[in-house]
């Protein structure tokens, strides 16, 4: 077998918010078994807080959508051509690719034929569409981390390896959450551009800048018919950066200028748990206010185009995780033609008014069957590969007893208001 040039230089790829956190969890993982861990690749804030040098924005790489990514395709593929030879040259002892498989998997394949030994972690949702991208997955890999429990088996039967790690969100969020702490920490009462006075409701239209556009304009309309019901109700919104909430200040104040929203930067689990409701944009998001118990519901559309083909392709009739992972509708969906204002108008109203026990148990119940130390379970995933590719590893003792790190960055909310004002507030509690 060969030896790792670089031993304790590791390789990590992510290209949106919900990789940075999984990806900042592996590397703390990572860091407690090799102290002279270093780290290269892409990622966001949370992993280049655990340390990772990044060659490319992160947010260079969230697109979502068929004909949606093409606008982008030339700045992507360069991305792409790039961090291959950037890795090759560094020659990392592993790479972990996390999520985004159109690239990641590209990368993998590169990195894999010039004796790097990779990991995909995510599995790609090849269950649910293009089932002949597993040919690629075992080519491109050496393992897929799964998040969802039944792709174990389903990779199993396909002779690909595969870990079932789960999501170190079901790990790091408690089972019981107060939301009174919650609004507490965001200091709610201050921070509100309208006094809370009954219902708060959570607009969060996701990270990436084409869906926000897309989406945002559909909640606001929402919103405005909730108002007009619930007079007193309360709109909140989180988003992971600066230019995202100015987006979103700047998209809001064109459809809704006679509505006020509160823009959140960062604290988005206390944002979550804070509300009554949450309407969201289908993605990881519904996982994390899922596990946080804040009843909600899904919202997706995509072009026309898009839609067209993923209908022709798609083998599942549910898409948010907290409904494939339960294998039911735990909650309610409104994809594409469904996705209407007045639809979302109905749903979110009832959730508002309601107490919403029967939903909250259900959460409550796939909560407790996915917790599990998901950060480790990846660890060892990535040392297992490493330790079988190399003659000779890094000194690494167990640390099964040792004390987990907690990421402890502060975090930032800003308050934006329909006005074009914004407060600033610095929250140095982390979210539960």
């Amino acid at each position: 077998m060969p030896v790792s040039e670089n031993p304790h230089l590791y390789a990590l790829l992510a290209g949106e918010s919900s990789g940075d956190t999984l990806g900042a969890g592996l590397m703390m993982a990572i860091k407690r078994r090799d102290p002279q861990a270093q780290f290269i690749g892409i990622g966001g804030p949370k992993m280049i807080h655990q340390g990772l040098v990044t060659s490319f924005k992160m947010d260079e790489l969230s697109v979502m959508g068929f004909f949606e990514v093409l606008s982008k395709l030339p700045k992507i593929l360069s991305i792409r051509k790039k961090i291959i030879r950037i890795l090759l040259k560094a020659k990392p002892c592993i790479f972990i690719g996390i999520d985004l498989p159109d690239f990641n998997l590209h990368v993998e394949m590169k990195l894999k034929q010039a004796g790097i030994p990779t990991i995909h972690y995510v599995s790609p949702s090849v269950w649910a569409w293009r089932e002949k991208r597993v040919d690629k997955i075992k080519k491109a890999c050496d393992e897929i981390l799964a998040l969802l429990p039944f792709e174990k088996p389903w990779y199993a039967q396909r002779n690909m390896p595969c870990t079932y790690v789960g999501h170190t969100l079901a790990n790091s969020i408690p089972l019981s959450i107060d939301p009174k702490v919650c609004r507490e920490r965001i200091c709610l009462q201050k921070t509100s551009v309208e006094p809370v006075k009954d219902k708060v409701m959570a607009i969060l239209p996701g990270s990436r800048r084409g869906m926000i556009s897309r989406m945002l304009p559909i909640y606001a309309h929402t919103a405005r018919i909730i108002k007009k019901k619930l007079p007193d109700t309360v709109f909140i919104c989180t988003v992971p950066n600066y230019a995202l909430a100015s987006m979103v200040k700047d998209i809001w104040l064109e459809v809704a200028p006679d509505l006020s929203i509160t823009v959140y930067v960062g604290n988005t689990q206390d944002a979550i748990a804070s509300a009554d409701a949450v309407l969201l944009t289908c993605g990881t998001i519904a996982l994390e206010t899922m596990l946080l118990k804040t009843p909600f519901t899904v919202a997706y559309k995509v072009s026309s185009l898009s839609a067209l083909i993923a209908k022709k392709l798609l083998k599942i009739n549910v898409f948010s995780l907290p409904n494939l992972i339960a294998g039911r509708k735990v909650v309610k969906e409104f994809i594409q033609d469904d996705c209407t204002p007045q639809a979302l108008a109905d749903e979110m109203y009832k959730l508002l008014v309601y107490d919403n026990i029967l939903m909250k148990k259900e959460f409550e119940n796939i909560h407790q069957s996915m917790r599990c130390n998901s950060d480790e379970l990846a660890c060892d995933a990535v040392f297992k590969i490493i330790n079988r590719t190399y003659d000779s590893t890094p000194n690494l003792e167990s640390v099964a007893s040792m004390q987990t790190l907690e990421y402890s960055a502060p975090e930032i909310s800003e308050s934006l208001q329909t006005d074009g004002s914004a407060t600033e507030e610095t929250s140095e509690a982390k979210s539960e």
